[in-house]
């Protein structure tokens, strides 16, 4: 996963010049999320039982699940006034760790339920669809000056 993070992070500045759009971006990476969470836990480590295809899987879990962060450190400070901008910007990266803590509650008591950490990691995964529509809501700052 570490690999996979490490490229999505030194790509992503060319990764949203080349897609042109924050917003944009962040929905390839929430679906992309999406997809390989299902293909790894699901399809590799549930139904075909494959360590070595999961382990195949992995690099592409972390470019996608973890190289979103580098979207929004480029992302996040664009949105507040210069006043204000390592204050927004950091509470929403703060506000995130903290919400994000509630995940190993969720999964584990997911795993209790179900007895399958492959399941629940799965189930969980629906999050970056719940996510996708706040990508619109969010104002696209690309091309844009900074706010004052």
């Amino acid at each position: 996963t570490s690999l996979g993070t490490l490229a999505a992070c030194l790509l992503m500045p060319w990764i949203t010049g080349r897609i042109g759009a924050r917003r944009a971006t962040a929905a390839v990476f929430f679906i992309g999320s999406f997809i390989i969470v299902l293909l790894a836990y699901i399809g590799a480590a549930l139904m075909a039982d494959s360590v070595v295809l999961f382990l195949c899987l992995v690099p592409l879990l972390g470019f996608f699940t973890n190289g979103v962060f580098a979207l929004y450190t480029i992302w996040l400070p664009e949105l507040f006034p210069t006043a204000q901008r390592a204050f927004g910007a950091g509470f929403a990266f703060s506000l995130g760790r903290v919400l994000g803590a509630l995940g190993p509650i969720i999964v584990g008591t997911l795993v209790a339920l179900t007895g399958s950490y492959p399941l629940a990691i799965g189930v969980t995964s629906a999050i970056y669809i719940v996510g996708l529509p706040f990508i619109v809501l969010a104002p696209e700052t690309a091309n844009r000056p900074l706010p004052a």
